[in-house]
């Protein structure tokens, strides 16, 4: 019996010394495995670039809100005409281009939606004058054309009238005026600045202002302020006033506006 445990423990033994065989894969076999990984990725980049190539076009949604019926037309109209590619390699940058480049535009949007393809959200500009006859001007004094032309010529609106250059100018000038003579309960109803730098103002109460270049803004603000004191008691016989002298200004009942913009002689 003692034997025979010897026997079973020199057994054990043995196999506990016995070394552990490990499988060894060839390097071929490594290599070649290898190569098949990065073939399949390459295979995978190649056919997803083809299903992009030659997925179909992307929709364009344009957003209608903000806009009014006409500058949704305005603005689909000009979509529908552009050609794009898919959802993912549509030139988004070339949309928003396209997009702000109409003129009554003012900020734009462009995004990809998985439900509505590529979104297009734009703002209108926001008219507060108008420029001339066949433009209308926000309070930046962007000078535009509106979507819908019956938006021009609008009665609630002051009119500018100038180089268009001169539009920033001209708005300043405007907002400069009516804080002026907002105590007096007026306002501005129609401005011009000529080449010549002279400006023509007429207020809502009738009241005709013209006066040069040469410290404009200290002349109509001193004229406000002996409208609303020393001539409050004959503002209203007032229908203009010259003030493109160096020294003091006229009044009349009925001012005759100079053939030239020159400054009359004093």
């Amino acid at each position: 019996m003692a034997q025979t445990v010897n026997e079973v423990t020199d057994l054990m033994s043995d196999t506990a010394r016995r070394p552990k065989s490990k499988l060894q894969v060839p390097n071929s076999v490594k290599y070649l495995f290898m190569a098949m990984v990065l073939g399949l990725l390459v295979l995978i980049l190649i056919m997803g670039g083809k299903a992009l190539r030659d997925a179909p076009p992307a929709a364009i949604h344009v957003n209608h809100q903000g806009l009014t019926g006409v500058q949704y037309q305005s603005l689909q109209q000009v979509m529908d005409q552009h050609k794009v590619s898919s959802f993912f390699t549509s030139d988004l940058q070339a949309l928003r281009d396209i997009t702000i480049g109409l003129a009554w535009v003012d900020q734009v949007s462009v995004s990809r939606d998985w439900q509505r393809g590529i979104v297009v959200t734009a703002l209108p500009k926001q008219a507060v004058a108008n420029f001339g006859t066949e433009r209308l001007v926000d309070a930046k004094g962007t000078v535009f054309v509106p979507a819908d032309t019956k938006d021009l010529t609008q009665e609630k609106f002051a009119t500018l009238q100038g180089e268009i250059t001169q539009a920033p100018v001209i708005m300043q000038q405007m907002q400069q005026v009516n804080d002026w003579y907002a105590p007096l309960g007026i306002q501005v109803e129609d401005i011009i600045l000529s080449p010549r730098m002279t400006w023509l103002i007429r207020f809502n109460n009738g009241l005709r202002v013209i006066v040069d270049n040469e410290n404009t803004a200290q002349k109509l603000l001193n004229l406000s302020q002996l409208l609303g004191n020393q001539l409050s008691d004959r503002r209203d016989q007032i229908q203009s006033v010259d003030l493109r002298y160096k020294n003091g200004f006229t009044i009349s009942g009925d001012m005759v506006q100079p053939k030239n913009d020159e400054a009359p002689s004093s």
